[in-house]
């Protein structure tokens, strides 16, 4: 897609719809795994390209959109089309900037790393038709390209002296030892064989399991396999044992960048660390309030542990663990009406995490489903591994931040709002959608959602790992902080799996600001509500200050705040 202005469009509300398309398009153009999972068909046979090339292709692409968006004259704020171009000179930028940090070079991620992006992709692919099938093998067939280029990435960074982090490295390790050696028929890539139509014949059915088979024994497992002794051999005996990206040449500049991305301020690391003590110490206090009334005398840390404890709130079964969620969702799906106006027609669903994935997860994430099939559910994932080890009082409220009215509400309304270009539909700001989501929990406690004492404690506690996230991500990647300084952190505000903590810290390792953005825009959310209120008065509603939020997609904090100001208009 070539970014160059259409000379037939004078309008420049039209300019700029033609350059939000065409910064869409060519986004998918580029990322074939980004369009599967939205449901569009190109590039079905195609992974994403990594390496300098395709990089050079990207920046000059994000150039050549931003020229032509400088060039047009600036639109009100009070059209959508303004909206957009706003939000698509955020967008550029942070893209442009993103090039100049070269954190590729230390990208080895045990979360959403290529070898797990591939086997996530593959689980929602369709394969209606023989073509489908063969797209798929081909796919799995461009494995060793994509992992050769993840290591030339890797190389990069070990010449200039940009280590990837060591327990990351580690992590990766063991997945990869486990996904070149596990049979083909029970590899995470054939996960497709499972959808193949009942109404093909079976010599059809046949063919394309040996075909998606061979693909996965050819190809996957030995690129699999190669990438391991790479990763052995090469980046685990100079894998960096300081966590932070601040330990990285030129890692505080990009740690700077990653909190204004993420976060869509200009707060610094050291303003975030202080407002996270500050909200952790409220918090705490407020947990400390359930504790006395139930007799306790101890402090949180031990009032936790007690909880953790106690086998009332412990299953046994992976199913409970998700009948569990189940019942959650449905008793706030029931009064989504009384607080929203604006409702996602497309339904969800909970399913537990896959096995090959649920062991370096986090309790649970959320998947949208695809644009292009409306009858196809998002995805509540669950982790259900070592049942007893999930304390069932969290489960409300992480129902209540990935579903309803969480994540799935959120993202459903913006990809149904029609009118919207499709940037806007899909894309996002990380501050805003996790901002929401983490807003929801504190609204569901509004709601009188949670179920008991104990379920309310659930949600502190959620709000408390959240503060904590802002204390623990700028103290690894800021003020130089070691992973048992941030495991110790989150121990002393949560009596649960020791596992479930060291995961989180080790998240937060691999995606450096990713985590600042739950508290931070959460935080903006409820202080625009709350001046709102004080404007508004009596003429205040949530359920339509929730339907300005959503109506738009997901803006900028800024950019949020002063589209809701300007509600309800004249």
């Amino acid at each position: 897609m070539s970014p160059t202005p259409p000379k037939a469009l004078d309008d420049t509300s039209a300019q700029v719809d033609s350059l939000a398309h065409d910064v869409w398009e060519t986004g998918l153009d580029e990322s074939p795994l980004s369009a599967t999972f939205l449901g569009d068909p190109r590039g079905a046979d195609r992974l994403d390209e990594r390496g300098p090339a395709a990089r050079a292709r990207r920046e000059a692409q994000a150039k050549g959109f931003q020229q032509w968006l400088q060039a047009l004259p600036l639109l009100p704020a009070t059209t959508e089309a303004g909206l957009t171009q706003r939000v698509l000179a955020r967008s550029l930028a942070d893209s442009i900037e993103e090039f100049r940090h070269h954190l590729w070079q230390i990208e080895v991620d045990q979360l959403f790393g290529p070898h797990l992006l591939l086997a996530q992709v593959l689980s929602i692919q369709p394969v209606t038709t023989p073509k489908e099938a063969e797209d798929v093998a081909k796919r799995i067939e461009a494995t060793p390209e994509l992992f050769a280029q993840w290591q030339g990435d890797l190389e990069e960074g070990l010449a200039a002296g940009r280590l990837a982090p060591k327990i990351a490295v580690e992590r990766v390790i063991g997945q990869l030892e486990a996904m070149s050696t596990t049979p083909s028929n029970a590899s995470p890539y054939a996960s497709p064989i499972a959808r193949l139509p009942a109404t093909w014949s079976a010599a059809d059915r046949e063919r394309a399991t040996a075909r998606i088979h061979a693909a996965i024994d050819v190809a996957a497992k030995p690129a699999l396999a190669r990438l391991l002794g790479f990763l052995k051999a090469r980046v685990l005996p100079t894998a960096r044992t300081k966590p932070g990206v601040c330990h990285v040449p030129g890692g505080e500049a990009a740690y700077a960048w990653r909190v204004r991305s993420q976060t869509t301020t200009d707060l610094s690391p050291q303003a975030i660390h202080a407002i996270g003590l500050e909200e952790l110490d409220k918090n705490r206090r407020e947990i400390l309030e359930i504790a006395r009334a139930e007799g306790h005398t101890g402090d949180m840390t031990s009032y936790l542990v007690k909880l953790a404890a106690d086998p009332r709130f412990r299953l046994t079964t992976r199913e409970q663990i998700l009948e569990r969620y189940r019942v959650a969702c449905a008793r706030m799906n029931a009064r989504l009406p009384e607080v929203f106006g604006l409702l996602p027609r497309r339904a969800f669903v909970v399913k537990p995490i896959e096995a090959y994935a649920e062991k370096d997860a986090p309790a649970a994430y959320y998947q949208p489903g695809p644009e292009s099939r409306p009858a196809d559910p998002g995805i509540f994932y669950a982790n259900t591994r070592d049942p007893e080890s999930w304390p069932t009082y969290d489960f409300e409220n992480l129902c209540f931040h990935e579903a309803v009215p969480g994540h799935h509400l959120q993202i459903s309304v913006a990809q149904e709002t029609a009118g919207l270009p499709a940037l806007r539909r899909h894309g996002g700001f990380t501050a805003y959608l996790e901002g929401w989501a983490h807003y929801t929990e504190r609204l569901a406690d509004e709601m009188g959602m949670y179920s008991t004492p104990y379920d309310r404690v659930g949600m502190l506690t959620a709000q408390s790992w959240r503060a904590a996230r802002l204390v623990v991500d700028t103290g690894l990647h800021a003020l130089g902080w070691s992973r048992e300084q941030a495991v110790e952190l989150l121990d002393s505000i949560r009596g649960g799996s020791p596992g479930d903590v060291r995961n989180e810290v080790d998240r937060y390792i691999v995606w450096p600001g990713q985590a600042l953005a739950y508290k931070i825009g959460s935080r903006t959310i409820t202080e625009i509500r709350e001046r709102t209120k004080r404007r508004l008065g009596a003429r205040f509603s949530l359920s339509g200050f929730h339907d300005e939020v959503l109506r738009h997609g997901a803006l900028p904090l800024a950019l949020l705040g002063e589209v809701v100001d300007r509600w309800p208009g004249a």
